[in-house]
């Protein structure tokens, strides 16, 4: 299946998340609407437009949950699979920095291009991990099997049985045919616990309405650059009143460093360093998520090797 493709302008810097609120109805949401980040993110690697456009849903969906998350640190979601796309990684941090990456059979995805997007994942797990432990805090996290026809259904589904907190969501992402950029656009709507029993029937009616309303938000809609996501919210929910918070600039960000990955080095047993070395004695790592490449001479890892092997 080949992904849907739109005409758009050249984008302003409309990386952001914007929490809002239905005042009518108490409904909590985030619109969080990607441009330079999931292009940045996509291109770091040569992904086929199929996995582009599954990584670029997961990105955005990321954007979207984490910003109703109180944390600081970084919260990812990873699918793993028995497809052709065997993993899938998005990940923000509490800061608006995101990465993603993807592993997959690209034979298996050239023979098979009918393919529908969950049948490149096959069978397999959904993971929400919110990891803390830099700031002194823990790692926690919810896993669920893969179930439905996209990766929001999936993000549905972890939501009904493990959080059982009542989730909408609307996502899109597509790549200009003519700039060949790739844009990302995802509504996420949330519904809050109901205490008083006599409000139930209001709550609910309340739900039906916003989910029909979410259900209208076009592609172009939540992908135009030129659309301002306060006119998109104002459009489709005014009769709630909506009430937008302090918007949380996205932009890519790695986190990797050549400190980080010499400290990665220096923990492998000395026979694995060993392998890893090239013809001319050094080793080249190369990042997975923004596919930088460090490279170390045989000089500088005689500081590793030497003092392991007397």
């Amino acid at each position: 299946m080949v992904p849907r493709q739109v005409s758009l302008a050249t984008p302003p810097n409309v990386d952001l998340l914007r929490p809002f609120q239905l005042e009518r109805s108490q409904l909590r949401g985030r619109f969080v609407r990607l441009g330079g980040t999931v292009d940045y993110v996509l291109k770091a690697h040569d992904y086929p437009p199929v996995v582009s456009d599954l990584l670029g849903q997961l990105l955005v969906l990321a954007g979207a949950l984490a910003g109703g998350l109180k944390f600081a640190g970084r919260f990812s979601l990873q699918i793993r699979g028995d497809g052709p796309v065997r993993l899938l990684v998005a990940d923000c941090t509490n800061d608006g920095e995101m990465r993603g990456y993807a592993s997959f059979d690209a034979e298996r995805i050239a023979a098979e291009p009918e393919l529908r997007p969950m049948d490149l994942v096959g069978k397999g797990l959904l993971a929400l991990t919110v990891d803390q432990r830099g700031d002194g805090g823990e790692l926690q996290q919810g896993i669920v099997e893969l179930g439905g026809d996209s990766l929001s259904d999936c993000m549905l589904n972890y939501f009904h049985r493990s959080e059982q907190v009542r989730t909408g969501i609307r996502v899109a992402v597509a790549q200009d045919p003519m700039s060949g950029r790739w844009h990302a656009g995802a509504i996420v709507m949330q519904a809050l616990p109901v205490t008083d029993p006599r409000k139930l029937p209001d709550a609910e009616d309340d739900w039906r309405r916003a989910m029909l309303l979410l259900g209208t938000a076009s592609d172009d809609e939540l992908l135009d650059p030129n659309l301002r996501p306060d006119d998109l919210l104002f459009r489709l929910f005014h009769e709630d009143g909506v009430r937008v918070f302090t918007p949380l600039p996205l932009a890519p960000g790695c986190g990797c460093d050549e400190e980080r990955v010499w400290n990665m080095l220096a923990s492998f047993p000395l026979d694995d360093l060993e392998s890893m070395r090239q013809e001319d004695g050094g080793i080249t790592v190369t990042c997975q998520f923004c596919s930088r490449v460090y490279a170390f001479d045989r000089d500088r890892l005689s500081e590793l090797l030497a003092p392991r092997r007397h």
